[in-house]
């Protein structure tokens, strides 16, 4: 004879269950018993639910300091959204590029594919993240405590199909949640998602187009799908629709925006190559037509021969009063200007080019 003990939720019976000799199938109903007995107090167990809230707090580097703040919210069952913000500089405040969470560790990208952004590795403790935030060549320490639920975000997101040459791509469009009933738009091209995050903060509905857009005349015909599907949009001022676009694609945004049916109400334009007067002529057509453009050019951006390319932009650009470009001096390629150390030797935190963070696209043409 053989006995066989089973235990069910914290509850153990004493008794045994005695087999007889070959009856072995007995044995095996008190062990299928056990295990399912197992499996349903598992399932029993409280679920610890996601951080979500508005977390709040310092980063201190070689003596300055800068107040962050953590957004987190549950987007979809299980799936966290966040955002960071920096209450003293709004123009650096960023949609989280990719964040990951599994109990208790937190992990957060500003942009993976961009490089010299922010990134954390915080565990949570109760209502306090505690971590570790690196950003350029700096790391900080920082402990950040829950006040209240997470601040909302004023707009809101959509994905969209873009067609294409015969192709199909999503593209994602954001749209300002205020009381106005038709925005001014914009095609954005390159362009990394926390710009066109601040834009439509400022009230603009921005459809950025993927990374994925080629720079040859793909990106032409992308730009006029894109240009085309905003102006359908019922939130969208169908008059005054643009273009941005950063990167060696311009020429092919340009083309988009003359080309537009009606063109396009204006063109941005970051980091637009130029080395050649033969180059720079792809832009003449924006004079030509009197589209309103902006070119802008970072002076750390290691791409381009900066002062060649500002030259020729400028000559195609200046033949008109509604075409202007600039350059921003210390600032890198993503038009932010690097944290550095001042000249007392105390820190000095990274901050967006000066008018890059806050001006309009079509401010500069008023």
């Amino acid at each position: 004879m053989k006995s066989v003990w089973y235990a069910c939720s914290a509850e153990r019976i004493s008794a045994p269950i005695v087999a007889p000799r070959g009856r072995w199938w007995l044995s095996a109903v008190a062990l299928a018993f056990t295990t399912a007995c197992s499996l349903d107090s598992s399932r029993d167990q409280p679920t610890i639910p996601l951080p979500t809230g508005h977390y709040e707090g310092p980063i201190t580097y070689r003596g300055s300091e800068l107040r962050v703040a953590l957004d987190l919210r549950e987007a979809t069952p299980g799936q966290l959204q966040g955002d960071i913000s920096f209450p003293e500089n709004p123009g650096l405040s960023f949609p989280a590029g990719q964040l990951r969470y599994k109990e208790p560790q937190l992990r957060l990208e500003q942009d993976p594919t961009q490089p010299g952004g922010i990134s954390l590795h915080a565990l949570r403790e109760g209502d306090f993240l505690r971590g570790v935030l690196s950003w350029d060549s700096a790391q900080v320490d920082f402990v950040w405590v829950r006040r209240g639920e997470a601040a909302p975000r004023g707009y809101r997101e959509q994905d969209l199909k873009l067609r294409y040459a015969g192709l199909g791509q999503l593209a994602t469009m954001r749209l300002p949640e205020d009381t106005v009933a038709r925005h001014p738009a914009v095609v954005m091209l390159g362009v990394p998602a926390a710009q066109a995050v601040r834009l439509t903060r400022q009230g603009y509905v921005t459809l950025v187009l993927p990374a994925a857009v080629p720079t040859n005349s793909g990106a032409t015909a992308a730009v006029s799908a894109a240009l085309t599907l905003l102006r359908t949009q019922a939130a969208v001022d169908s008059s005054k629709v643009g273009v941005w676009s950063r990167g060696p694609a311009a020429p092919w945004a340009v083309a988009a925006a003359a080309q537009a049916q009606p063109q396009a109400a204006f063109v941005v334009l970051e980091g637009a190559p130029a080395r050649t007067a033969a180059e720079a002529k792809a832009y003449q057509v924006l004079s030509q037509q009197r589209i309103p453009a902006l070119g802008l050019y970072a002076a750390l951006d290691t791409s381009l021969n900066i002062p060649d390319n500002y030259r020729n932009l400028r000559r195609v650009l200046g033949l008109r009063r509604n075409g202007m470009v600039r350059t921003y001096p210390r600032a890198t390629a993503a038009f932010i200007v690097p944290g550095r150390a001042g000249a007392n030797g105390q820190w000095q935190w990274p901050t967006p080019a000066p008018a890059t963070g806050k001006a309009s696209p079509t401010g500069y043409a008023q």
